[in-house]
């Protein structure tokens, strides 16, 4: 039996404890009862004692047929998860900014929201530490939306003038994070984990969340990702690595990382985030937000737009996004539990981002396995062979075709969408049909298609050269110059807010008065212009990202179809640990 199948018999055993429990509080007070009644008035001779006694003893018989039953399936359900009786989640949360210009209020409202769906959905009394920004020192420390941002036509067209759009609108206070372990520094983290591998048993398990910056790692070492911490701090992928590695092996770790170049940490599954080096001993799943290589979308001072992969995450899990939209069909089996593999998959189709999610399972098919067959040989098993270990961890491939003998090559993805529904897991198959949706792609169209679709939608996106030709300008120096000449105390970038013209009672007829200015009409039209150049552009990339995720996980179908082929029997079982890992819930601890 796995751990996981462990943990849920371990629910089945804490409903059948309950209720021997209760049973024997029952029988108890019936006991004390009758006790109670033979004391005031019964006597051994008398007829009411030899009811009381015939009475007591029917009782009991039927209460302890009641026990015996109960108690025997507890002693059942004892023996199928005595390694997990004490299974327990430790969850670590780690947000926040590296300073207070990068701490911005969704950081915060991602970790309340985090908070909120344990309280509702983790039923087992998890351990939550969370680390974020300052900590407590009660310095303001967030950065938000000002409390009374000023909305004023007048007011946001002066600040675009003078190049101060937004400026006014941000605030600092100190951050409102309650029960925090302390602040956003390595070596509290550290500390924390090296508390936990101390105390952690088979069956227990580490749950790791980040909603913070990262910063991407060097060309040498492009996965060497980082957490920024405060007061620029760092904690690398290849550190957390070494961190990780300090658990017991059979406490497993589930990662859930929202900061940009988050899938770095997707290597962790590796030693010392070495894929040359092997896979780790210990079990290590992840959901990231981005690629190694690619900045993420979300930190904002601007609670009111949840756009983030960790909100979209936990909302499958709960129902309901950070703002409270109700969030509906995630539960792909139909089992009434939403796995961290079913919201990853929402994640993926709903979040409109320009984020291109993936999983430390993705991260080993692409390490393993491989899209092509045709020039691929599997390895021998190492209890298959006599052949040194060293020399078949990795599948053979053959040299490819000289330039005096080209070899033409059949697409690497091809079939129907349908078809990779068909033979993918639900979890990919839903995914699959979510995003050819979004695209406005039949189920019937080729995989080849979906490429080229893809690449000339990328061709499409590219702006023509200009030939030579000057890009004209937005308007702005005119006519911050002609209300310079008429009021010019507001051409002042300094004192322009000190103006009794922006008192509240004249801000309306002076902007009546901007607006018939002679450079007003070529500043609105090309501000107008250049709002709706910006509005398809974004359509655009968000359109490109789709594309991106649907091909990502046509080949991550195809990768684990032939990973049996290509990889070794303990690659693949390590694989279907990590799925089994990866589809596990919070539910996996007893409601």
């Amino acid at each position: 039996m796995s751990m996981f199948e462990q943990r849920l018999f371990h629910a089945k055993y804490k409903s059948w404890y309950r209720r021997s429990h209760r049973l024997m509080e029952q029988f108890q007070l019936s006991r004390r009862n009758l006790k109670s009644v033979h004391l005031r008035c019964c006597t051994p001779g008398c007829s009411a004692f030899r009811f009381r006694h015939t009475f007591e003893s029917e009782l009991m018989v039927h209460q302890l047929r009641q026990m015996s039953l109960v108690l025997t399936m507890t002693f059942v359900f004892g023996m199928k998860c005595c390694p997990i009786l004490s299974a327990a989640d430790y969850i670590l949360t780690i947000g926040g900014g590296y300073n207070p210009t990068g701490n911005q209020a969704s950081l915060e409202a991602n970790v309340v929201f985090f908070q909120q769906v344990l309280g509702e959905k983790h039923r087992g009394g998890p351990q939550h530490d969370i680390f974020f920004a300052d900590g407590n020192d009660p310095v303001a420390d967030l950065q938000v939306l000002a409390t009374k941002a000023r909305q004023d036509p007048v007011i946001e067209l002066l600040e675009a003038l003078h190049r101060r759009r937004g400026e006014a609108q941000l605030e600092y206070r100190n951050h409102r994070v309650p029960d925090i372990a302390g602040g956003l520094d390595p070596a509290l983290v550290h500390a924390r984990l090296l508390a936990i591998a101390k105390k952690a048993k088979t069956g227990d398990r580490v749950i790791v969340y980040v909603t913070a910056h990262g910063s991407e790692g060097s060309k040498p070492d492009p996965f060497n990702t980082t957490i920024d911490c405060w007061n620029e701090k760092r904690i690398t992928a290849r550190e957390f690595t070494r961190w990780l590695s300090e658990l017991p092996p059979a406490v497993p770790v589930v990662m859930v990382m929202a900061q940009c170049y988050c899938g770095g940490f997707g290597h962790t599954i590796f030693q010392e985030l070495d894929e040359k080096k092997g896979m780790a001993s210990q079990l290590r799943a992840g959901f990231f937000a981005q690629q190694h290589d690619l900045p993420a979308a979300g930190c904002r001072p601007d609670i009111h737009n949840d756009d983030e992969f960790s909100s979209y995450f936990w909302g499958a899990i709960v129902g309901r996004s950070r703002t409270g939209v109700p969030v509906m069909g995630c539960d792909i089996n139909s089992d009434g539990v939403i796995s961290f593999a079913e919201a990853y998959a929402y994640a993926v189709v709903a979040g409109n981002t320009i984020d291109i999610p993936l999983r430390t399972s993705d991260v080993l098919l692409r390490t393993y396995s491989r899209l092509s067959l045709a020039d691929v040989k599997k390895p021998a098993d190492p209890a298959e062979s006599d052949s040194p270990p060293d020399k078949k961890s990795e599948p053979e491939v053959k040299p490819a075709a000289t330039e005096d003998r080209p070899v033409t090559k059949p697409p690497v993805l091809a079939g129907s969408l349908q078809s990779f529904i068909d033979q993918g897991r639900p979890v990919s198959g839903r995914m699959v049909t979510g995003l050819s949706k979004s695209l406005g792609l039949s189920l019937q169209h080729d995989a080849s298609t979906v490429i080229s679709a893809y690449e000339s939608h990328r061709r499409s996106g590219r702006r023509p050269g200009t030939s030579g030709r000057r890009r004209p300008g937005s308007g702005r120096k005119e006519l911050l110059m002609e209300i310079g000449d008429k009021w010019p105390e507001l051409a002042d970038p300094k004192r322009w807010e000190e103006s009794p013209l922006l008192k509240p009672d004249k801000r309306e007829q002076l902007l009546a008065d901007i607006k018939e200015l002679p450079a007003w009409k070529g500043y609105d039209q090309r501000r107008k212009q250049s709002a709706e150049s910006e509005k398809k552009a974004e359509e655009h990339e968000l359109r490109e990202v789709r594309f991106r995720r649907l091909i990502s996980t046509l080949e991550v179908i195809q990768l684990e179809k032939h990973l049996p082929k290509v990889a070794t029997a303990e690659i693949v079982e390590r694989y279907r640990q990590l799925i089994q890992l990866e589809e596990s819930s919070f539910n996996s601890v007893a409601p």
